[in-house]
């Protein structure tokens, strides 16, 4: 069977973001309807708009009023930093972005804070003064230590993690250690704290694949420009995945991203010696389909979980093997509630 369209648009989209040599021609009969869908569905829409007029591609109006649009929640994205900006200063709540540098200039589904306390209360002082909704909190939302906010001016959904890492909460020390060392980056012109590329690319192999069915266009894009970059350390980046029980997760990630860029650019990505210290070889084929990069969803999760609770009860974690073991309640819950909302819509 032929590739089904978003299969074939990808394959531009993907080399042109990454910065190989793309011509005009191959966007010469592109459906740009999809192209703005796929670029909005994977945090890439307005770095594609630039890519496109570097290369000499005029999209159509349509695709240029989305990209507008987008352009729109981003400005509203980055007012709600600056007031979290001011208002983390004025009452010294130490708070960091653990994503959103990733995307920027795109913003994607919501925008994430990760703040060290570990209760609600701080939401109230960060956010004094900016209008929010503060959304029903599911089992799953309990468990992860996460609070999402809609804020009112610019609809962005706003999640607050506090001082929790990972679907269960499990990891609480690295939280710590991400927020005590962030570094201050400008993210449109506004200074904010964010982790070091060694921690983003730790970070990513806790949370993309365990528990997840897909990954998208931007997590491909930062990791590849993170590997692409000189001076990464390879070192810290296998130790601290290491001490927090994440290592099998980032040799997962990094194996499917590795494999997309050998289809897509022709060469593999991760140097030799991260091949033969990692574990990448095993974890199945990874495919774009229905707008995301997916993978054997039920049998990575299930391989992933059982190695974290293994590590973490051989270190006496208990804590965290205890809220590991809360996982397939929380996922049977959302099946439920899933199955409650498809029925009431027939």
């Amino acid at each position: 069977m032929p590739p089904p369209p978003e299969a074939l648009h990808v394959q531009p989209i993907l080399r042109l973001l990454l910065g190989e040599p793309v011509s005009a021609a191959e966007f010469s009969a592109v459906d740009w309807d999809l192209c703005a869908r796929l670029g909005q569905q994977n945090a890439v829409l307005i770095r594609l708009a630039e890519r496109l007029a570097a290369v000499g591609v005029r999209p159509p109006a349509r695709f240029a009023d989305v990209v507008e649009g987008e352009r729109a929640r981003g400005r509203a994205a980055l007012d709600v930093l600056r007031h979290v900006r001011r208002t983390g200063a004025r009452h010294r709540v130490e708070w960091l972005l653990p994503k959103a540098t990733q995307r920027f200039p795109d913003l994607g589904d919501d925008l994430d804070l990760l703040v060290r306390a570990r209760t609600v209360d701080v939401d109230r002082v960060l956010l004094e003064g900016l209008p929010v909704i503060r959304q029903p909190r599911t089992l799953a939302h309990r468990l992860a230590g996460t609070t999402v906010y809609t804020v009112l001016q610019g609809g962005i959904a706003l999640d607050i993690h506090h001082g929790r890492v990972g679907n269960a909460g499990e990891h609480t020390r690295y939280p710590t250690h991400l927020v005590e060392s962030g570094r201050l980056t400008t993210v449109g012109g506004t200074e904010v704290f964010t982790p070091s590329p060694e921690d983003q690319l730790v970070l990513q192999g806790l949370e993309k694949v365990a528990g997840r069915r897909a990954f998208h266009l931007s997590d491909v894009v930062h990791t590849v420009g993170t590997l692409r970059a000189e001076g990464l350390d390879w070192d810290y980046v296998i130790k601290t995945a290491r001490a927090h029980g994440g290592e099998a997760g980032l040799c997962c990630y990094l194996s499917y991203v590795d494999d997309i860029h050998r289809r897509v650019v022709g060469r593999p990505l991760l140097p030799p010696e991260v091949q033969r210290t990692l574990r990448i070889d095993g974890w199945g084929r990874v495919d774009f389909r229905d707008g995301a990069f997916r993978f054997p969803a039920f049998r990575v999760s299930g391989r992933l979980y059982a190695r974290q609770l293994v590590a973490n009860v051989r270190s006496g974690r208990w804590r965290s093997a205890g809220r590991l073991c809360l996982l397939p309640f929380v996922a049977a819950a959302a099946l439920a509630r899933r199955a409650v909302r498809l029925r009431s819509r027939r």
